[in-house]
């Protein structure tokens, strides 16, 4: 099962790859993605982030003071929610500093989300519980509380110390993936959705061409970009020889 860990800011990268090294911890079937640390080099962010994003159960967004109203964890958080809805998932707002009100004044899509205190040990294991209950559930299996708890308590100690060397005043909403303004990546969402609109129009067309028997069916469009292929020709029924032409 994987886990979109959102973050925004030095503070908030150090907690997500610190949760993306614990988690694993309760088993092996969690995938933690930290785009910090899961991007290939040389892949191409944006889409990579959407493809984790669609792929994503459980989504933990990991929440300072400077980061709370960030542009980047708006985003993610918007997205990741419609994606965890569609598979009973969750989303949770790991705050390492405040409370769930702060969510509130600020007006933060995550305010919808019961937030889980990152220095409260109560807290924290009651998000893994949640976290194992999705990862049970959507394996069909009961879920296994009594292992959990024992494990917790073996584990807590490195997730809270870790925690307590993060340096919150260092965090920086002028920090997070990718490091591109609110301008520029609309940009290239825009650019996505044009790309999915214009394959989806294509596809309109030739499928017309099949239903109407036309000789010169539009020409499709290669995957990303504007470069046309050879249009595929499509059989006259009346004159075709081969076979190609036939109906059932």
């Amino acid at each position: 099962m994987k886990i979109f860990l959102s973050w925004s800011g030095s503070a908030s990268q150090a907690c997500a790859e610190l949760l993306a090294s614990w988690l694993p911890y309760f088993s092996d079937e969690l995938e933690p993605f930290v785009s910090s640390d899961s991007i290939r080099k040389g892949a191409r962010g944006l889409t990579e982030l959407k493809e984790q994003l669609d792929e994503s159960s459980f989504g933990i967004a990991c929440i300072t003071r400077a980061n709370i109203d960030a542009p980047w964890i708006t985003f993610e958080s918007g997205a990741l929610s419609k994606e965890v809805d569609e598979r009973k998932g969750q989303v949770v707002p790991f705050l390492l500093e405040g409370s769930h009100k702060d969510l509130e004044v600020a007006g933060s899509p995550l305010r919808q989300f019961q937030s889980t205190r990152a220095h409260d040990e109560a807290d924290v294991l009651k998000m893994v519980k949640t976290i194992n209950a999705v990862l049970r559930e959507s394996a069909n299996r009961h879920p296994d509380d009594t292992r959990v708890k024992n494990l917790f308590r073996k584990v807590w100690p490195e997730l809270r110390d870790g925690l307590a060397t993060i340096d919150l005043t260092a965090d920086s909403d002028e920090q997070g993936p990718p490091r591109r303004s609110p301008e520029e990546i609309l940009e290239e969402l825009s650019s996505l959705v044009h790309e999915q609109i214009n394959r989806i129009t294509d596809l309109e067309r030739a499928v017309d061409a099949l239903r109407n028997g036309q000789a010169n069916p539009p020409r499709k469009r290669t995957r990303f970009t504007g470069v046309y292929d050879e249009s595929v020709r499509i059989a006259d029924p009346a004159t075709d020889t081969s076979g190609l032409g036939e109906t059932e």
